[in-house]
């Protein structure tokens, strides 16, 4: 009975972005910018977490284009990565990073691994929720305003005023505040929940209220890109996790339940998107479909050249998932100590350790964002063509 009441308020949510996108079909989007400000999540830290909490991500992270730790999630490069490469920018730099007098000319990020959308408890893995992040972004321009209006020695690390205004704001949240049992909760709290998330999204980030896509755009975000987020069902930690019983999987051997809530989740954020639009008619929001992207590379991932769609190629277990220790974590099993290793081709794998992606899926996945055909609106003629990638 859930499942089909999950069904019915997809279609009709569906319906409704339909008729929006045939009400707008010359809706365009010019990707140049030149500065990015990120707030996110691990599918897009560069390094806050790793300066902010000292956090250390040994090899294998980092092995395949780094080769060394890069303090990223993954085996080499993020979607961020390539999309700042194709923008001709450099990659960037997190905000709490101190070390080596960093550059945010072209920008800064603030996502942070572990993050969520709703503010963090005395149990969450990260402190940096969204609502710290845009006030670490408010605390950074006030920052860089002040220094330039007091030297022009800086003026090589720090972004221009103007950037502030022809910046681009992405992001890239919220796995992580939908990692919960669906299958104990009754629909219509699965609803609320949801609701709970977005609202914290839109509309709230401090007791005082203030409105989180109004301040920045008061601070002069008018370019602004938010990315829905993944099939959480077909990751190996979650099926690990909430899925024992086969029962619970699709054909393809993800989390019906956690997809559904995705689903739910990402639609009511095109809403939103196109709410904020409405509102600030100044601005440019563009809302990007990596979910379709993300569940079309696992369901066909032998289309793409690779050979296994869900099981981690860093962890120990084999498998199904090769998750029952995470990526380069050690513990004793069966009386041994035994440490969980990277696969020997991760190109092979669309999961890097369970949780995150593989350099090879990333790489695979921007192209598709560049495509500009999973975002509403689309992307112009313009669109960068750096990104001649191989497979």
């Amino acid at each position: 009975m859930k499942m089909n009441l999950i069904i019915l308020l997809l279609s009709l949510l569906s319906c409704s972005i339909l008729s929006h996108l045939l009400a707008n079909p010359n809706s365009i989007v010019d990707f140049n910018f030149p500065a990015v400000f990120n707030f996110g999540d691990s599918n897009s830290d560069t390094g806050e977490i790793s300066a902010g909490l000292g956090v250390h991500l040994s090899l294998p992270y980092g092995c395949t284009y780094f080769h060394k730790s890069s303090s990223r999630t993954c085996d080499g490069r993020l979607v961020i990565d390539f999309l700042m490469d194709a923008m001709g920018l450099p990659f960037l730099n997190p905000y709490l990073n101190a070390i080596g007098a960093p550059s945010f000319r072209n920008g800064c990020n603030f996502a942070a691994s572990g993050c969520t959308v709703l503010p963090a408890t005395a149990q969450s893995n990260c402190p940096f929720s969204f609502g710290i992040q845009v006030s670490q972004f408010l605390q950074f321009k006030a920052e860089v305003l002040r220094l330039q209006s007091e030297t022009k020695e800086l003026d090589k690390y720090l972004p221009p005023e103007d950037y502030f205004n022809k910046g681009l704001y992405m992001f890239d949240i919220g796995q992580n505040d939908l990692r919960v049992d669906y299958d104990s909760m009754p629909l219509d709290q699965v609803l609320a929940f949801i609701q709970t998330i977005l609202a914290e999204f839109e509309a709230g980030i401090k007791a005082n209220r203030i409105l989180v896509p109004q301040k920045l755009y008061e601070e002069g975000a008018r370019n602004i890109w938010v990315h829905n987020t993944g099939p959480h069902g077909c990751l190996a930690q979650i099926i690990a996790k909430y899925g024992t019983d086969p029962s619970k999987h699709d054909e393809h051997g993800c989390l019906s339940s956690h997809n559904q809530a995705a689903k739910i989740f990402n639609l009511q954020l095109h809403e939103r998107c196109k709410k904020l639009q409405s509102q600030y008619s100044e601005a440019n929001i563009t809302y990007t479909n990596i979910f379709a992207i993300k569940f079309d590379l696992i369901v066909n991932c032998s289309r793409y050249g690779f050979k296994q769609p869900i099981m981690a190629c860093c962890g120990y277990g084999g498998p199904p998932l090769n998750n029952d220790i995470m990526c380069s974590q050690t513990k004793v099993l069966n009386g041994r100590s035994v440490t969980a290793k990277a696969c020997s081709n991760s190109a092979e794998y669309v999961s890097w350790d369970g949780v995150h992606l593989t350099e090879a899926a990333n790489r695979y996945i921007s192209t598709q964002i560049l495509s500009g055909k999973f975002s509403d609106p689309p992307f112009s003629s313009k669109m960068p063509s750096l990104l001649n990638l191989e497979f």
